[in-house]
């Protein structure tokens, strides 16, 4: 996506540049944003998993900054999401980490449903913007916000 308009690779681009056939990618991937959203699940499950181990995921607010952290992080990659007009791939990713699970309860999954909202949406407008500010007074800001909304739920 650095060098190509993301709507105008193919699949055989890819698979061409992979060194892998088409059978092979749609055994493994259903679109070429599946590849997207599978690297980026990928890559902030190793984020978590390094974030949880310090044991730092306790709370509303330490998730939050994980997740602004890991954007932070992944910066190049979400800007090219969002200059080829993918902010969806990314909505996508978000709601595939955070949001409602089916085997949730009806509750759970509101619950889920609404941090995924909120994290997105100043997520969103935090990347569009440049991201000014930092992943940690995003995070609080964040946190804040959904505190008072669930006191009120």
């Amino acid at each position: 996506m650095a060098r190509y308009d993301f709507h105008a690779i193919t699949i055989t681009q890819i698979t061409q540049t992979a060194g892998v056939s088409r059978v092979s990618f749609y055994r493994n991937f259903n679109s070429k944003e599946d590849i997207l959203i599978k690297a980026l699940r990928g890559d902030i499950e190793q984020h978590f998993y390094r974030t949880a181990q310090s044991g730092q995921l306790t709370n509303h607010r330490e998730l939050f900054m994980a997740i602004f952290a890991f954007v932070e992080q992944k910066g190049d990659i979400v800007d090219l999401l969002y200059q080829n007009d993918l902010s969806h791939i990314f909505l996508a990713f978000i709601r595939e980490c955070c949001g409602a699970k089916p085997e949730s309860d009806n509750d759970t999954a509101y619950h889920h449903s609404l941090n995924m909202g909120v994290c997105f949406g100043a997520l969103d407008e935090w990347i569009r913007r440049g991201r000014q500010g930092t992943a940690a007074e995003m995070a609080d800001k964040v946190a804040q916000a959904l505190a008072a909304i669930l006191a009120k739920w």
